[in-house]
């Protein structure tokens, strides 16, 4: 899509899917949405986007299966995961480690959003 790095934005709320998309727009990145989790893994293995950006408060697929779903796909396997958690302590941070490439915290902080998209992004071109 346009050469821009494309990123799978995978949330719950529509009204903070909306201000993802139109956040990262900003940043100059392409963007495909779904608030479903079904809908997640075969829009990851359809399109292959270079990150994803996944909601832990999923209904009809909890984020843990979208993540063994992905990861045990050779198609999406190595695509970076960044959870969108409402966690605020550093233990919670950690664990979310063990199954994520990296976390944001809720409500989003677009700074840091940009900062941790920036980073992966960077170590795929590099």
């Amino acid at each position: 899509m346009n050469g821009q790095p494309l990123i799978l934005v995978v949330e719950q709320s529509l009204h903070d899917l909306e201000l993802l998309n139109s956040h990262l727009g900003i940043l100059n990145f392409s963007c495909i949405c779904t608030k479903q989790g079904v809908r997640a893994v075969m829009l990851a293995q359809t399109h292959q986007p270079d990150l994803i950006l996944l909601d832990m408060k999923l209904s009809n697929l909890s984020a843990n299966q979208v993540i063994d779903d992905l990861k045990h796909d050779s198609k999406t396997a190595t695509i970076p995961i960044i959870a969108v958690t409402p966690l605020r302590t550093v233990d919670d941070r950690s664990t979310m480690l063990t199954a994520f490439d990296d976390c944001i915290t809720k409500p989003d902080d677009f700074n840091q959003l940009e900062v941790v998209i920036s980073c992966h992004i960077s170590q795929l071109n590099s």
